[in-house]
């Protein structure tokens, strides 16, 4: 009887939802009348889609999965199409599960797909009293998934972070919002997940994480956990001896000294979210601190928790460097500019100015372990900046996956370090070149190549040398 709520939920606004879940509350036959309104909620929405299938002035064509996407003004935003109420299979159901984002409450947490088509599947958060869809993220719509241990706690948890591709639009029309959880680590009082039997030792977390798993891979995505491989803070920490921490405690403050820039289009990455936001709060000369935890993974750097969260992928990244590096603390600065859009062809403008983030107070301990980490990425060169962005549209394909993502080999090994040597080759060479070119300058009126004036630059100092050993061997010669 609960699966009307859901239809019409999808179809009607919140009081219209209110009066007929009273009208089927009082009704002598609650469940016929609430099998009729789920009939309507299902025609409604079968009759609103075929309207917007209907030709418009924008050229539309189909995808394989029956998705529109629009063009306009040269540019395209694929259209996500909401998981049928009628067709709806629960894969995941926990209740009171605490969300910070996008709103601080306890919701219930569901992951539904569409039995007529499992592509479809989405991550809805819904009012336990009321049964109201609050908010729902489309998995395809999914960018980055992260499952990180609570620092500084007591009580085992896992954070669930889920970020939304840039532009992502939800089934309603609104922009796709990232989306954090918490689940502790403690074994399910009754079944929560409807695909897989709970096994001996199993919690919250290794259940939720198992059927996001099965979710995300049907679009090539996985749930990114912090390794060792990558990095590991060398403070121990003083509620789990012999347990390692992943994170860096930091702060996010920047002195606002100088008018913020414009953008010409509105900035999609939490990254300037987060600068714009702060510029418009700030005044001049003023400095805002955010304190929250740096994590370290094979294909970016994460700031969290507070909203926004910010990650830096290695393809938004120019480089990393650090001020005020004291005998207990340093700062950790990165330069790094909006990411690309995947669609953003050659012709495409360059992309905005890089923005320094500066993150203070990191504790000394962790120094070595960051700037090994800075050093085997790269990120310490902005050279390499335009490299790591060419990997975004397949340029330098690794054909060996991260680590973190779940793939096997040595993810950013042997491949990574020949392209880092290519790199450091190619600005060798720069150098070489530009130091040709001004020696060229400088003896133009000899009109030899660069080869040429080398090689008589080599003979005039062998005939120098030559000439000088003749002149002593007839000085010598006359005093004999």
């Amino acid at each position: 009887m609960s699966e009307y709520k859901t239809a019409i939920q999808s179809v009607f606004p919140k009081p219209v939802c209110k009066r007929i879940e009273s009208a089927v509350q009082q009704h002598p036959k609650p469940e016929e009348l609430a099998l009729l309104f789920h009939d309507v909620a299902y025609l409604t929405q079968q009759a609103g889609q075929k309207g917007e299938d209907q030709p418009s002035h924008a050229k539309k064509r189909k995808l394989d999965d029956g998705a529109a996407v629009s063009h306009a003004n040269g540019s395209s935003q694929p259209a996500t199409q909401s998981v049928d109420p009628a067709s709806l299979t629960t894969i995941l159901e926990c209740k009171d599960v605490s969300f910070q984002i996008p709103a601080r409450k306890k919701l219930k947490l569901h992951m539904v797909r569409d039995s007529q088509d499992a592509r479809r599947q989405e991550i809805r958060l819904v009012d336990q009293k009321t049964s109201m869809l609050e908010h729902s993220l489309p998995a395809d719509q999914i960018e980055h998934a992260f499952c990180l241990p609570v620092p500084e706690k007591q009580q085992r948890q896992c954070n669930f972070v889920l970020l939304p591709k840039p532009g992502a639009v939800s089934p309603s029309g609104a922009p796709c919002e990232q989306v954090l959880f918490t689940l502790n680590e403690i074994a399910p009082q009754e079944s929560i997940s409807a695909e897989q039997k709970t096994e001996e030792g199993d919690t919250l977390v290794s259940i939720a994480e198992r059927d996001l798993s099965d979710m995300l891979a049907k679009y090539g995505k996985k749930i990114t956990r912090p390794t060792e491989k990558e990095f590991a803070s060398a403070i121990p920490q003083s509620h789990r001896k012999g347990e390692k921490a992943w994170h860096v405690k930091a702060h996010r403050g920047t002195k606002e000294g100088k008018q913020p820039q414009k953008h010409q289009n509105p900035p999609t990455s939490p990254l300037l979210l987060g600068k714009t936001t702060q510029a418009k709060k700030s005044s001049p000369l003023t400095e805002r601190v955010e304190t929250g935890y740096l994590w370290f993974f094979s294909t970016g750097i994460l700031f969290g928790f507070k909203k926004p969260i910010a990650f830096f992928p290695f393809t938004s990244i120019d480089s990393i460097s650090y001020t005020s590096v004291l005998q207990r603390t340093f700062n950790l600065v990165i330069a790094a500019r909006d990411d690309p859009s995947p669609h953003q062809t050659d012709d495409a403008a360059e992309p905005p100015e890089a923005q320094e983030i500066e993150f203070s107070m990191l504790d000394q301990q962790d120094f070595a372990g960051i700037d090994e980490y800075v050093k085997r990425h790269g990120l310490n060169d902005a050279s390499m900046a335009a490299q790591r962005r060419a990997k975004m549209y397949n340029v330098n394909k690794e054909k060996k996956g991260d680590g973190e993502e779940g793939a096997g080999g040595n993810g950013t090994g042997e491949g990574q370090e020949e392209e880092e040597e290519s790199e450091l080759q190619k600005a060798e060479q720069q150098l070489q070149d530009d130091e040709d070119e001004e020696e060229e300058d400088y003896v133009a009126s000899g009109g030899e190549s660069e080869g040429e004036g080398e090689s008589s630059d080599e003979e005039g100092e062998g005939g120098e040398e030559a000439g000088e050993g003749e002149m002593d061997e007839d000085e010598v010669s006359g005093e004999e």
